[in-house]
């Protein structure tokens, strides 16, 4: 008997205990009682509002509710957590901790996984993994969002998207979009005179109807990229100037620290040069919902390969063959474009040297540091098209910096002696192989020839033009801090 209102005892104890801590804790924290303040009350202020960011993405947050809309789909709706010290700033870095991980839209068309949430400076990062999304399976993205009240991201004004008048004309445009699958693509296109203005294309994307990548030009070389109408580049620039296009943002390198195998940072980056009031400035944006305007290239590529049809196409010797360079031929340019499946694997360098005598030559580069992980950026990128200037001559625009001499030749050297395999365009099909392509000019007794090579395995080299961007780089610096 004793033992039996011993048990009954402690579980009447238990009873109490637990009404007690839902009286005093749960019920006047969660709830908001007057009894006792929340703790983590200045933190829920905080989250408890709308969050949006110009490309579609939006999270409600309302207490511990929180539900994500993508393209006003709903895709997750659940209860979060996270950890907060009474005092602490709310523009510190918060991590939230979602019930569940795993998201779906109501209609199917969405399912992912969410990798990481957190807030900071005034912002919301959302990093999200696509399970199944159009063709973006395995795609790793992170979505900043701002809080509606505080206006747009001041990330956006950091990137200095300048105001395009309507007198201003388009110069040059630029489409990069880095995913897995066939949802990838490039366009670029530019003007190769001024009267006429002749737009050269070159680009490579999946034409989804014929079930096929179509290639049209070649971005190392003004002569097989086919002229569009004027008139379509007048409608892309009409286009361009109507558009209300997002500020384009590098995607964090920390998203790559724990990336799976087969995921792939997003990447979709437009890139669009104009000329206005006698000065040259480019401006960068986010392609991630520019449906229409990749309708509207497409039409166009489609339009400049049915023209180009009709003409005789080059012998596939053209494409393999290489010229013999002797010890005396003198660089002229180098360039190397490698598109890849990973972000980091995407890289452009182009040296250029000077028509005048004992000028230095330039260098303009993007690359991921292999040590750092972080994006370098060398230079502008000259006006033009591969080093030439709209008037059809050579550029050397005081935007790139100078290369030191003795790494122009050490540069030389190496390409004198190094056997690099020749370039052939990708098998048709394979979207998501990488493209490297290497193009040397050389001079030699006055003439000036151009050979290409394949980079896909040329490791030896990327670690040299890595090591003197690096030195020109830090150059550049030194220069530009005041005396």
């Amino acid at each position: 008997m004793k033992i039996l209102i011993g048990i009954v005892a402690v579980v009447a104890l238990f009873v109490g205990i637990k009404f007690l801590y839902r009286h005093f804790i749960t019920d006047r924290i969660m709830d908001g009682g007057t009894g006792m303040e929340n703790p983590a009350g200045p933190m829920l202020d905080y989250l408890s509002a709308d969050w949006e960011e110009p490309c579609g993405w939006r999270v409600t947050i309302d207490g511990y509710q929180m539900e994500i809309f993508f393209s006003d789909e709903k895709i997750y709706q659940g209860s979060f957590d996270f950890s907060y010290s009474p005092g602490e700033d709310v523009n510190k870095k918060m991590q939230m901790y979602p019930d569940q991980n795993s998201f779906d839209s109501e209609n199917g068309d969405f399912s992912g996984v969410i990798k990481e949430l957190y807030t900071e400076d005034g912002m919301m990062y959302l990093d999200i993994k696509f399970d199944k999304y159009k063709q973006e399976n395995g795609t790793r993205r992170q979505v900043v969002l701002n809080r509606v009240e505080y206006g747009m991201p001041a990330e956006s004004e950091s990137k200095e998207i300048r105001e395009v008048s309507e007198m201003a004309e388009l110069v040059e445009f630029s489409w990069n979009q880095i995913t897995i699958g066939d949802s990838g693509f490039r366009f670029h296109i530019v003007c190769t005179g001024q009267d006429p203005i002749d737009p050269r294309l070159s680009c490579r994307y999946m034409d989804q109807e014929a079930n096929k990548i179509i290639q049209i030009g070649d971005e190392g070389s003004i002569e097989a990229c086919p002229t569009i109408p004027s008139a379509r580049w007048e409608e892309l620039a009409d286009f361009l100037h109507k558009a209300e296009l997002p500020a384009y943002r590098e995607p964090d390198p920390r998203l790559t620290d724990d990336m799976e195998v087969h995921a792939v940072t997003f990447v979709s980056k437009i890139q669009v040069t104009w000329w206005d009031g006698g000065e040259e400035f480019t401006n960068s944006y986010d392609g991630t919902s520019a449906d229409e305007l990749l309708e509207l290239l497409k039409d166009i590529a489609r339009e400049a390969n049915s023209q180009k049809s009709g003409q005789p196409k080059p012998a596939e010797s053209e494409l393999g063959e290489m010229r013999k360079v002797s010890e005396i031929a003198e660089l002229v340019e180098f360039s190397w474009h490698q598109s890849a499946m990973n972000y980091d694997g995407c890289f452009d360098f182009r040296f250029t040297s000077s028509e005048q005598e004992s000028a230095a030559p330039r260098l303009s580069c993007d690359y991921t540091d292999p040590e750092t992980g972080e994006r370098i950026e060398v230079g502008e990128e000259c006006s033009g098209f591969q080093g030439f200037g709209l008037d059809g001559t050579r550029t050397d625009s005081a935007a790139c910096p100078p290369v030191p001499l003795e790494r122009w030749e050490e540069l030389a050297d190496f390409l004198h002696t190094a056997e690099l395999s020749p370039y052939h365009l990708p098998e048709p099909g394979l979207m998501d192989a990488t493209e490297s392509k290497i193009q040397v000019t050389w001079q030699e007794d006055g003439e000036e020839f151009t050979n290409s090579y394949s980079g896909i395995y040329a490791h030896e080299l990327l670690k040299l033009l890595q090591n003197i961007a690096g030195e020109v780089s830090r150059g550049a610096l030194e220069e530009a801090k005041p005396e």
